[in-house]
């Protein structure tokens, strides 16, 4: 045997063997952590958070006791994770819509239709309100719900800045005025999730009226300051 072929077969031993989660995210873990945040939703939907257990969780997934604890070890992380994933997902599907309209009142006016088509085509838009109180009056996960209420605010303070004749001066404080229409919006919502046995039609005329609303006052200030 030559010293080259000696040299092709020397033995190098292993590396060290690697334990635990393989570093990152992986394709398959985040596709049973998307089935999680979908059954947990219906979970919250049916039960309510006081009423909803991780268990009801594990059997809406159809994963296991451990997949499903390996991404969330409490209710509490796991509706947080809902509330910010529906979040990211229904502030996109809006921003979307309104991008097809230029900025202005024309921006404005398609703001009701986005958040009707929203309440559409995603049923889990009904309830979430009710998520995001009840994690509001949870001292660890309050203040991500008011972050998340805020970015709401912030883009519906935009599209009135958009609308107005003179945003540079307008008198009118449109993150005051994006907070009440906010509020508004989710308290019609919840009463007529309660009273009504058409919510999409109720909703509609209810979020018709708030949209005039919000259109006289705008004009009235404007004419105020001419």
């Amino acid at each position: 045997m030559t010293e080259d072929s000696t040299a092709a077969v020397r033995y190098v031993p292993p590396g060290p063997r690697r334990v635990g989660r393989p570093p990152g995210p992986t394709a398959q873990g985040a596709l049973s952590r998307e089935v999680i945040i979908d059954a947990a939703a219906g979970v919250f939907a049916r039960l309510g958070y006081d009423r909803a257990r991780m268990a009801d969780v594990v059997q809406a997934s159809r994963l296991s006791k451990g997949s499903v604890y390996f991404h969330f070890d409490s209710k509490e992380t796991l509706a947080v994770a809902v509330l910010t994933a529906r979040h990211d997902k229904w502030i996109t599907a809006v921003q979307q819509l309104l991008d097809r309209h230029a900025p202005g009142v024309a921006r404005l006016r398609a703001l009701l239709p986005a958040m009707l088509e929203l309440h559409r085509s995603d049923p889990d838009a009904w309830v979430i309100s009710r998520l995001s109180q009840a994690l509001a009056e949870l001292e660890p996960t309050r203040e991500t719900v008011a972050t998340l209420t805020n970015r709401w605010i912030d883009l519906v303070a935009t599209v009135i800045r958009d609308a107005s004749p003179d945003p540079h001066h307008l008198r009118i404080d449109a993150v005051a005025m994006a907070t009440v229409l906010v509020g508004a919006f989710d308290g019609t919502k919840a009463t007529i999730d309660i009273i009504s046995t058409d919510r999409e039609q109720d909703l509609g005329v209810a979020g018709a009226l708030l949209e005039r609303m919000l259109l006289t006052t705008l004009a009235l200030h404007h004419h105020a300051e001419e």
